[in-house]
């Protein structure tokens, strides 16, 4: 360690020694130019119309860029707006997809009603009245009209037969009434029924809840439509539940 005696001799050494001139000190400096007021005056006047140009571009700057600022909250604004519509659009077609397709259980159910009435006017008029099953099977209205039939003479009792197919038939034009108004509504909102029977199997727009072996029809062809389906514009409402003709084992 360095004493306090060869610290300081060193510190009055470091004090004695000149210190080293620098670059622009080395050589004596040229004579300055000779003052020239006209032409501060011009080189102010440079500098302040630079200065004034280059204000002029800041302020075009910031006024295109508070545009392109404004342009972006306007996009933003309209696509948060459409978004917005999108969803609403959405849930309402998601609100019309579950209508039609309640409004298609109340069209099967007309459907099976009109195959029913039909079944009981094709029944009635292979069987005479007196030939039909017990009255405990017979639906209620059945039993009304043969214990009125039976009430009645003998000649009126042979011209209830063609009264009971009247209200068959009565019955059966006012369901297909009702059901050819609905198909109609369902049609108007692009909802359609597919076209499923004698067609060959399709699995987009078909589901094959069964097989019958047959010779009759060729194979994969739909030979009876259990539920019927529908198309909603472009989309599948609901698929055909048929049942599709094989050949024997």
């Amino acid at each position: 360690m360095m004493d306090r005696q060869a610290l300081f001799e060193k510190f009055l050494d470091l004090l004695e020694t000149s210190p080293p001139l620098l670059e622009y000190l080395d050589a004596e400096p040229e004579a300055p130019s000779p003052f020239d007021p006209y032409q501060m005056v011009a080189e102010w006047i440079a500098l302040r119309h630079e200065v004034k140009q280059q204000g002029k571009l800041l302020q075009s700057s910031q006024l295109m860029l508070q545009q392109a600022l404004d342009a972006l909250q306007t996009d933003q604004a309209e696509g948060q707006q459409q978004q917005n519509s999108n969803q609403k659009q959405g849930v309402a077609l998601a609100d019309q997809k579950l209508l039609w397709r309640d409004l298609l259980t109340v069209m099967d159910a007309l459907d099976q009603a009109f195959v029913h009435w039909q079944a009981q006017i094709e029944a009635l008029a292979a069987s005479p009245l007196q030939q039909f099953s017990p009255s405990g099977s017979q639906p209620f209205w059945q039993r009304w009209i043969q214990h009125l039939a039976q009430s009645r003479s003998s000649d009126t009792a042979s011209t209830s037969a063609p009264s009971l197919r009247q209200v068959l038939i009565s019955n059966q034009q006012g369901v297909e009434l009702i059901r050819r108004s609905l198909l109609d509504v369902l049609r108007q909102r692009q909802v359609i029924p597919i076209v499923a029977q004698g067609q060959a199997f399709n699995p987009q727009t078909m589901y094959a809840v069964g097989r019958q072996e047959t010779l009759l029809t060729p194979e994969n062809t739909v030979i009876q439509e259990v539920v019927r389906g529908y198309f909603w514009g472009e989309q599948i409402l609901r698929e055909a539940q048929v049942i599709v003709a094989v050949k024997p084992g």
